[in-house]
């Protein structure tokens, strides 16, 4: 069975978004991240305020969100001794446990009463020898979880991950948000994150520089037809499968798409697009994060597998009469 695809649809699923509230939430994570990071520099030599970057990474870049969008940010801090200390040769389930530990530490705020000791049993030989850790990604991580504690009512919910911090909170954030920070280290000469994977205690470098170019220049081109064809895409993917399409593929499948496809008629832009895609031979498309690379040799699809959004969008798309 067949469903529509009219005109008032689309246009509905374009206009069911409510901008200033993207805008607010924008700036409410931008303000709450850098009153974090001021607090830890004041407490931390590895933080250099100057060169820290906040950059959202999945469709809050364009703007582009539909009901189930969830607001994701690379928070990038440059520090190479960071990146050495993390390197190093370490136990992945201890360090879990322990990361779980500092988790729990931070719910127990009250602090329990010292017994009162006499003078004379404070002395040097009282004071037993600490070996002090050496500052890895995981602690900066952990560190910038306890300042946003510090900064968010206690009805707000901050989850700690293995690669990422998430942030939920109805009086803070509003009602369905969810705010994950990828806590990174950055490479401020080349603009590039370097994002941890603890399992395999290994950085993945990732480039956003030509994706957002790439995107700039579709914007430049084709306006805001552009955004609300990702939107729409998005929203109706969405609705069929309960998740958001990895926007990397969404990106790339709407850069490709000829310029002359985008008119002002968002019904008709829509058809000449889903058209296009479905006809195309995908293995010409490049990745709108690297213009000398097919579409599925993107490691930023191919190893989330996102290569199942592209069969499924087909099929979304095959399921409607367009």
């Amino acid at each position: 069975m067949k469903y529509n695809l009219n005109k008032d649809l689309i246009e509905g699923l374009r206009d069911s978004t409510n901008n200033e509230f993207v805008g607010n939430i924008n700036f409410l994570i931008y303000s709450l991240i850098e009153e974090a990071v001021k607090e830890l520099a004041v407490k931390s030599s590895f933080i250099q305020l100057d060169k820290i970057r906040v950059e959202p990474v999945n469709e809050i870049y364009l703007g582009a969100v539909c009901s189930n969008s969830e607001y994701t940010y690379f928070l990038g801090i440059p520090n190479k001794e960071i990146e050495l200390n993390s390197l190093e040769k370490k136990h992945y389930f201890k360090n879990l446990w322990n990361r779980f530990v500092r988790a729990w530490r931070i719910t127990r705020n009250k602090p329990k009463k010292r017994r009162k000791k006499d003078k004379d049993t404070v002395n040097d030989a009282n004071i037993p020898d600490r070996n002090i850790t050496k500052y890895t990604i995981d602690d900066l991580k952990s560190d910038i979880v306890t300042q946003l504690s510090n900064l968010v009512t206690p009805s707000t919910i901050i989850y700690e991950y293995e690669d990422h911090i998430s942030i939920l909170g109805r009086e803070d954030l509003g009602a369905n948000v969810k705010v994950n920070v990828y806590v990174c280290l950055y490479d401020d000469k080349n603009d590039i994150y370097k994002l941890y994977n603890n399992r395999k205690n290994k950085f993945y470098e990732i480039d956003m520089k030509q994706r957002f170019k790439n995107l700039d220049n579709k914007l430049e081109t084709c306006g805001e037809n552009f955004v609300d064809m990702v939107r729409v895409y998005n929203s109706l993917y969405s609705k069929t499968y309960n998740k958001i399409p990895n926007q990397i593929l969404i990106e790339s499948l709407l850069c490709a798409c000829p310029d002359s496809l985008y008119s002002n008629d968002l019904y008709q832009t829509f058809i000449n697009i889903s058209n296009y895609i479905r006809l195309t031979d995908v293995s010409a498309i490049r990745s709108v994060c690297d213009n000398t690379k097919a579409i599925f040799k993107e490691k930023l699809i191919v190893d989330v597998n996102a290569q199942v959004d592209f069969s499924r969008l087909i099929r979304l798309l095959d399921a409607y009469k367009i």
